[in-house]
């Protein structure tokens, strides 16, 4: 008789917690699993199903970090003629149109990072915007464009050094 006075105690202690639970006001919901003692776990009703909240992992936005290229090319100097370029002397090979201050560049210097709007310094002359590319036979070469003929031909054929910066991507998280 003594466990059967010990098991009504305590399902009316256990009814009482329940009811009181229901009425309080209930935290939110957090992602941790709470400890809930044995003797509780029976009593509790299923929570409602709640769509899980998705939270993307916080990063930092990825740094630029620039890395500075160099390299010894031929560099020789065009005007916009028919005779050193083709049919349509004043459109770059991108569409764009020749204006001072840009320079073509053979498609070996393209394919490692002198792309169409790169900027290049360029030893003893300053800096130019990659604007043109040169026919596939010229290998590791700058054409400056000038506007006076004369101007060309004085130039010449020099060995120069360029200078450019690649960016490369770095991500860094929190």
């Amino acid at each position: 008789m003594h466990s059967l006075k010990a098991s009504v105690l305590f399902i009316v202690i256990a009814v009482f917690a329940f009811l009181a639970d229901n009425h309080r006001v209930q935290p939110p919901a957090t992602h941790q699993q709470e400890e809930v003692a044995p003797a509780e776990v029976a009593l509790q009703e299923p929570a409602p199903e709640q769509p899980e909240i998705q939270v993307a992992e916080k990063k930092r936005p990825s740094k630029k970090k620039p890395n500075k290229l160099t390299r010894v090319v031929r560099a020789t100097a065009y005007n916009a003629l028919p005779q050193q370029t083709d049919s349509t002397p004043e459109i770059c090979a991108w569409g764009d149109k020749v204006q001072p201050g840009i320079i073509a560049i053979s498609r070996d210097l393209e394919r490692i990072g002198l792309t169409r709007g790169k900027e290049v310094h360029i030893e003893g002359i300053g800096k130019r915007v990659v604007m043109d590319r040169m026919h596939y036979r010229k290998q590791n070469q700058i054409d400056l464009y000038m506007e006076r003929y004369e101007d060309a031909v004085q130039f010449g054929v020099q060995e120069l050094t360029i200078y450019w910066t690649e960016e490369t991507h770095t991500e860094q998280e929190s």
